[in-house]
């Protein structure tokens, strides 16, 4: 396909578009390498948001595969992009406009990176080797902290802003908590760009984040479009990448969109060389990248989808970590669930307005049932426990799965 300067597109093309470039199966490094940055999220019911992400892309993959390729593949580093997310260490040198901004904004809130104290903890970071907050820096709780984000002690504070800025990496985790090293012992050789300027970088943030959604509203909510600088730089850096070819601008029915010419290329392929997407179940994950800017979902695939993890209890509709269930280009269903010592427990399953329970459209219960024994497989888990209410056809794609 020729790129043009601007492409048209309807709204069935967009969807056909953004499931093939996303659901391609493929290895965990060619996905690493087509999405180019992946959100992290601690929470973990069913796996943490990486393992969600790459489980619906990646065939045979299991809960916690990431860890591996992160601390002892190193095809991911942990770093900063929309949030804290695991992007490629080869792109490091595109996190410095990130590093400046936490930087200052560190410093005014009283946490200056440069200060003895901070640099104390670089040079003991270094003689220590890979440490965590209960290893580095001065124990002792101030007062003047308690309540805080990141806990009563100065020490932690300044491990968090030294992160940010740069002057420490990730190691390696333990439970969760950061092992903190320096950059050029976590870094493999030449990671850096030599010669790349602020501009460089920061175009290179724009186009990353449109290459993780695959397609994206220049109008997505603040949240989606974080970035180190203004919306009117962002937009001057969106315009040079359209100039060097890195970026095409779409319109989808009237609504404007910026893609990549990698993810406008799937549209050549059919839905059998795309991986099978048009006939697949997918269970996804609430920040998965396709689901970043909520709006478009809505404007695109008729899916209303709202996260509620962070709601009251009776104040959710949904559930508490409630996962998008795609069938096709279609949104068919959202559900929520925990898995602990090897049962996976549904606590909502609902289907979406168009589907009817007591008769699913033809091939969705078998789909449903191959997507529900890999999600089981995934997890590690040999028993399942289902609520009330699933309806025959749901029930009985389930049970067939664990069996």
């Amino acid at each position: 396909m020729t790129v043009q300067q601007r492409l048209s597109l309807t709204r069935a093309d967009a969807r056909r578009l953004l499931v093939c470039y996303h659901f391609q199966l493929a290895s965990l490094a060619t996905v690493i390498r087509r999405l180019g940055t992946i959100q992290f999220d601690p929470l973990a019911p069913v796996g943490t948001n990486p393992d969600l992400v790459l489980q619906s892309r990646v065939p045979g993959y299991r809960r916690g595969d990431w860890l591996h390729a992160t601390y002892a593949q190193r095809l991911l580093v942990d770093g900063w992009d929309k949030q804290a997310s695991l992007i490629q260490p080869g792109e490091w040198w595109a996190q410095a406009p990130f590093h400046r901004w936490f930087e200052r904004r560190w410093r005014q809130h009283g946490v200056d990176v440069e200060s003895p104290e901070a640099l104390a903890l670089v040079d003991q970071a270094e003689r220590h080797g890979p440490a965590t907050s209960l290893e580095l820096g001065d124990q002792r709780s101030d007062p003047a902290l308690r309540g805080s984000w990141y806990g009563p002690k100065r020490s932690r504070h300044l491990l968090k802003a030294l992160w940010d800025a740069g002057r420490l990496m990730t190691h390696h985790r333990v439970g969760g908590r950061h092992a903190y090293d320096l950059p050029e012992r976590v870094l493999p050789p030449a990671a850096d760009m030599q010669g790349a300027t602020q501009e460089d970088a920061l175009q290179r943030l724009v186009v990353r984040r449109v290459q993780a959604a695959g397609l994206l509203r220049p109008t997505a909510d603040a949240a989606v479009w974080l970035l180190p600088c203004s919306r009117a730089e962002r937009n001057r850096m969106a315009a040079r990448a359209i100039a060097a070819g890195a970026l095409v601008e779409v319109d989808v029915e009237g609504t404007g969109y910026w893609a990549t010419p990698e993810a406008l290329s799937v549209l050549e392929a059919s839905p059998v060389t795309a991986g099978g997407t048009s006939q697949g179940v997918r269970f996804l994950a609430p920040l998965d990248p396709l689901m970043w800017d909520r709006g478009g979902v809505a404007r695109l695939f008729g899916f209303d989808y709202v996260w509620e993890v962070y709601k009251p209890l009776a104040q959710r509709r949904w559930g508490y970590y409630v996962l998008p269930v795609l069938w096709g280009d279609r949104f068919v269903a959202r559900f929520d669930a925990r898995c602990q010592q090897g049962t996976l427990s549904l606590l909502a399953w609902h289907w979406e307005p168009d589907i009817q329970p007591a008769r699913l459209p033809e091939g969705l219960p078998d789909a449903l049932q191959q997507a529900a024994r890999e999600f089981l497989a995934y997890l590690g888990a040999t028993r399942l426990v289902l609520p009330r209410g699933l309806g025959r056809e749901t029930r009985r794609a389930w049970q067939k799965a664990v069996k």
